[in-house]
């Protein structure tokens, strides 16, 4: 017997994944239900800001592959929600003469007839003088690229949830997860409960610890990371359509640039910097951290104020030891649906994600193949394939 608690899909988790997924569902007439434990579009996460990067620029040809479905999602979302969600400001990626990860980006482009140019240092710089590289370096652009606004698209994506039937709930913190013969119950923290026939968990940096409870020990890494915002010095627009986004190729760990949309300054930070972290204890910001983000600015920013940024702000990264997604059901319990360990790099793909985790929760054929996102490479490491894309 049906009852107000009890539905066909229940999402939890509410950031762009989440959201999607329970926005598609219910645009199918699912009675789904999205649970979060905080607000949405709320900055204790993954999903929240003002802008991420959008992109076709992946070695691997999977990622190019959900990108474009992901593109076509965007516009989409855009339509339905009436306000833009992404502006295209062109990409650049930039390395030393002779990066292999420029090679291999130049190489999936060519495979898959993606446009795009390569520029010497000097070209480079001619044609964008918000960055300098140093002679010995070389980039390649891609016209494609650009920002999606997060906050707002995460918003967009609940309100139109709501709109197409979802019901939704906030401030509970599931406490307990029940699989039950006919489906699974969820009990929040408060005492309440919800049930549901399938599950499609897709909470971010608490995603562990509620898979522990399905006996499912992934290894999966919880970092907080920081980003920060300076200001502009003289009249060149750094604002985005103005200004490519950026990711640098001369160091391990990696800089990424976005250029300015809401927040004053361009946001600037490094990939995969930040300390372990228990998601509901975070840490201070990090000064050494903040002091080589400016030191990098100093370096490929010559209009930039690199001693005062504006704002440093902080998000959570869940992070697979092939930063790889996981995308599947779980593998032993078919009702549930996993979604997760985006390591960084997820929310360019969220109205694609949120196609592929609802066509796993109604068990549909996926828009894409899905095997390098399976458990089992997690779970029998032997079977881990760092060659994706096949």
């Amino acid at each position: 017997m049906q009852t107000d608690n009890t539905f066909e899909i229940i999402v939890l988790g509410g950031g762009i994944a989440g959201a999607a997924t329970a926005k598609t569902l219910a645009q199918r007439g699912v009675r789904v239900l999205l649970i979060d434990q905080f607000e949405p579009g709320h900055d204790r996460g993954s999903s929240h800001g003002d802008g991420r990067i959008i992109r076709l620029a992946y070695p691997e040809p999977i990622y190019l592959q959900m990108a474009r479905l992901a593109y076509a999602g965007w516009e989409q979302l855009a339509a339905e929600a009436g306000e833009p969600l992404t502006r295209i400001s062109g990409g650049l990626d930039c390395g030393p003469v002779g990066s292999s990860n420029l090679a291999e980006l130049a190489a999936n482009f060519e495979r898959h007839g993606v446009p795009y140019e390569h520029l010497s240092a000097a070209e480079s710089n001619r044609r964008f003088p918000h960055f300098h590289l140093e002679p010995g370096s070389e980039a390649i652009f891609q016209a494609d690229a650009g920002v999606a606004f997060a906050t707002p698209a995460v918003k967009a994506l609940w309100r139109l949830a709501r709109q197409f039937g979802a019901a939704t709930v906030t401030g509970q913190r599931i406490e307990q997860i029940i699989i039950e013969n006919d489906g699974c119950r969820l009990r929040s923290e408060s005492g309440q409960s919800w049930a549901a026939t399938r599950l499609v968990i897709t909470a971010g940096g608490w995603l562990p610890k509620l898979l522990l409870q399905l006996n499912l020990a992934l290894p999966l890494a919880v970092t907080q990371e920081q980003v920060m915002y300076f200001p502009v010095n003289g009249s060149l627009s750094h604002r985005a359509g103005d200004m490519p986004v950026l990711i640098d190729h001369h160091h391990t760990p990696q800089f990424y640039a976005l250029p300015q949309i809401e927040i004053p300054g361009v946001k600037v930070g490094g990939h995969h910097t930040g300390p372990q972290v228990n998601p509901d204890q975070r840490p201070p910001v990090d000064e050494r951290n903040v002091a080589a983000v400016q030191a990098f600015v100093s370096r490929r920013f010559p209009r930039l104020n690199a001693n005062a940024p504006t704002r440093v702000t902080r998000c959570l990264y869940t992070t697979t030891p092939d930063h790889h997604f996981i995308l599947d059901r779980h593998p032993e319990l078919a009702s549930v649906v996993i979604g997760g360990g985006f390591s960084g790099h997820g929310f360019k793909f969220g109205p694609a994600l949120g196609q592929i985790l609802a066509a796993l929760a109604l068990n549909e054929p996926p828009p894409l193949a899905l095997d390098t996102f399976a458990i089992r490479r997690l779970t029998h490491p032997t079977q881990l394939d760092a060659r994706t894309g096949a």
